[in-house]
């Protein structure tokens, strides 16, 4: 604990020294969301308290600095525990007090144009068509190496990645676990107002069957056996669709994504198919989105997929329905409803709604 105070110390001293001539351009960064989170699962007779309510908060804060033109350092804390797919701090327990944790800290090397390695605690690199979580959550932040390309000609930008990220360090002779990743693609535009993007990965998880889950011993909706260890390998192969335009000056998405594990028998294909319409990117600007997705019990790595949609994980299916609104540069809304069915042999109803107000810096 002492050792993650001293480091929160530097990255204030960090974020808020001002730049002198020849030094380091430091780039602060500071988002804190407020969230009334309210989740029914099963079907509730009126008049039940079937509902759970919840308060809970967000809290991420960090800086980027630019060493070289070819170098740059980025550190980022949020709050929450050491979950690997939620940033969220649920407000319980008579005002205790609440955890940060080390959420981003990676280097970008860039040796030449259209090349780029990144190390550390990262972002997530691939692309997701339409921001999809169905194979990754959006709070996830893998460790280890990324090698990046990507090549614009004049109207077609070819893309590729590649990683080893360290899932599992195990002891006493146990083989650790390692996700061997690649991802090509290839964004291409279609006169002046359309962008199609499509892309092709493959994740290939290694020493996962037969042993248990890799975090806090829950699968997270994939197959275990009686003992609660692993039945499948997850051999992912991963397809993405996008096309961006703008129709009567609105701008658009529309969005596919399929996945299949390859070392599975049952359960093995994953979906989503959605559309969205509006950019929230700018003041007074709003978006809404529609998407549904399936996805089979040992489809996806269910401990890195959406920790939200169906409770989280795999076998699940349904609706999610959002709407943004910002109100300026620092002040945003919105609002999201999941309807969805848990593949649990009871086909199990799980509702959920997020009311989200977010102020950045």
């Amino acid at each position: 604990m002492k050792t993650l105070t001293r480091s929160i110390a530097l990255l204030i001293l960090f974020a808020t020294t001002p730049a002198r001539a020849g030094e380091v351009d430091v780039k602060p960064e500071a988002d804190v969301r407020y969230r009334h989170d309210a989740l029914e699962r099963g079907d509730v007779d009126p008049g039940e308290e079937g509902v759970n309510h919840r308060q809970r908060i967000r809290l991420r804060f960090g800086a980027s600095g630019e060493l070289r033109d070819d170098l740059s350092l980025r550190l980022r804390v949020a709050s929450g525990d050491d979950d690997p797919v939620s940033t969220n701090q649920t407000l319980t327990d008579a005002f205790s007090k609440k955890s940060l944790t080390l959420d981003l800290a990676y280097f970008d090397y860039r040796p030449v144009k259209g090349f780029s390695l990144v190390a550390g605690k990262q972002p997530n690199p691939f692309f997701k068509p339409g921001d999809s979580q169905m194979v990754w959550d959006g709070d996830l932040t893998p460790e280890g190496l990324t090698l990046l390309f990507s090549r614009q000609s004049a109207r077609v930008k070819w893309f590729a990645t590649g990683s080893s990220f360290w899932v599992m360090d195990r002891r006493d002779g146990e083989p650790d676990a390692f996700l061997l990743a690649g991802q090509v693609g290839a964004g291409v535009r279609l006169g002046e107002d359309f962008l199609l993007v499509a892309s092709g990965a493959f994740y290939d998880y290694t020493a996962l069957k037969g042993r248990l889950p890799v975090y806090d011993d829950d699968p997270f909706g994939n197959t275990v056996d009686a003992g609660g260890l692993l039945v499948n390998d997850y051999n992912l192969v991963d397809g993405g669709l996008e096309l961006r335009g703008k129709a009567w000056k609105l701008p658009f998405s529309l969005f596919g994504n399929v996945a299949m594990n390859l070392a599975a028998e049952e359960g093995r294909v994953a979906w989503l198919a959605g559309a969205s319409v509006g950019d929230p990117g700018k003041p007074k600007g709003w978006r809404a989105r529609y998407q549904y997705r399936q996805v089979g019990s040992d489809a996806v790595f269910g401990t890195f997929s959406d920790s939200d949609f169906g409770g989280g994980g795999t076998g699940t299916r349904g609706h999610l329905i959002d709407g943004t609104f910002t109100l300026n540069e620092h002040l945003s809304f919105s609002l999201t409803l999941f309807l969805s069915r848990i593949d649990d042999g009871d086909d199990t109803r799980y509702q959920r709604i997020q009311l989200d107000m977010l102020v950045k810096y």
